[in-house]
């Protein structure tokens, strides 16, 4: 299977995607390759790819001078289309962190829900809500420091792990259909600390097994 990681340094995802690309390309089952130009979503070489890695998210905030935020694209309209078609075509997404990070639209769509508020990074548990899915089998809970974003989800989402706060399950972890592809979306993943973890590394592996038909 061939595992296309994309990097960026949105969402410091750069540092993450090199430990992810780490793992994953330790598995004798995956191909994996490390790229960061996102001229690739709009490439025929995407076509080579059965999964792709996405944590640079579709928007980017910038600050101007006298602190006010903007919120911009962070793909182009065609590489959007490109990532999109690519998944409605058969292809596997496995979407980390900030993916669903203040987005609308079509976005929303793909990913199944998003998120635009978290409290404080914290240390929490996550906690697998259904141990039965590909994904999940043999993963136990386990800690992370971490964000938990406050997310707004579609209903027909699958729920695959949770965590608590303010008295509340939030998820951490859910998979849904896309076109003719499938989709695995993660709200972890604010720094390579979270990859470091054993049980999110099997999660992450599986899910790339997973969303590509290897389940």
């Amino acid at each position: 299977m061939k595992v296309l990681v994309l990097s960026g340094p949105n969402h410091r995802f750069d540092a993450s995607a090199e430990v992810i690309n780490g793992f994953l390309g330790a598995q004798d089952d995956l191909s994996v390759t490390l790229e960061d130009d996102k001229d690739v979503l709009t490439s025929d070489a995407l076509d080579d790819f059965d999964v792709l890695v996405h944590g640079t998210g579709f928007t980017r905030t910038e600050r101007d001078a006298d602190g006010t935020v903007n919120r911009l694209p962070d793909l182009t309209p065609e590489q959007e289309e490109g990532l999109f078609d690519f998944v409605a075509g058969g292809k596997g997404l496995v979407g980390i962190h900030g993916t669903a990070w203040w987005i609308g639209g079509k976005a929303v769509d793909l990913i199944g829900g998003h998120a635009n508020w978290h409290p404080p990074g914290l240390t929490f548990t996550v906690n697998i809500a259904d141990d039965a899915h590909p994904i999940t089998q043999g993963v136990d809970d386990f800690e992370v420091e971490d964000e938990i974003y406050m997310s707004a989800w579609d209903p027909a989402v699958h729920i695959l792990a949770t965590a608590d706060w303010s008295d509340k399950q939030h998820p951490m972890a859910w998979v849904k259909d896309y076109g003719e592809g499938r989709v695995f979306y993660t709200t972890l993943g604010h720094g390579p600390g979270t990859f470091e973890r054993a049980g999110m590394q099997q999660l992450v592996t599986q899910g790339v097994r997973w969303t590509g038909g290897n389940s």
